[in-house]
């Protein structure tokens, strides 16, 4: 995926792809890592931090392109305890345009997150 952003530095659609790759890295409970690493060598690791860096390059790139990017963001800035930029972007996949069933799922897990935060 990396090779892909260095072919293509203007590709959003890899910047996203490797944020979700360092979100699930960076999400994953106690009792995978303990799999993980007993399974590989050097078990893969990351941060919500550098998951954001790429969810962050791929607006940078093309703004408001995939709703998902913008909940993903949201929820990154939630993990990070920045609440008033996830209210931001949590916002605005709430309110993205629903086209694709990746839309409603954005808006629907975006509407539950910030309801959340409010109660």
């Amino acid at each position: 995926m990396e090779r892909a952003v260095e072919l293509n530095p203007q590709d959003s659609t890899s910047y996203y792809l490797i944020g979700e790759w360092c979100y699930a890295f960076a999400d994953m409970p106690w009792y995978q890592r303990k799999v993980a690493a007993a399974i590989f060598a050097s078990p893969p690791t990351s941060t919500y931090e550098e998951a954001l860096k790429y969810f962050e390059k791929a607006e940078e790139t093309n703004p408001l392109f995939y709703s998902m990017n913008l909940l993903m963001m949201g929820k990154c800035y939630l993990k990070i305890n920045d609440k008033e930029k996830a209210v931001k972007y949590l916002k605005q996949a709430r309110d993205y345009l629903v086209k694709t069933p990746d839309d409603q799922k954005a808006h629907e897990e975006a509407e539950k997150l910030l309801k959340d935060l409010i109660s």
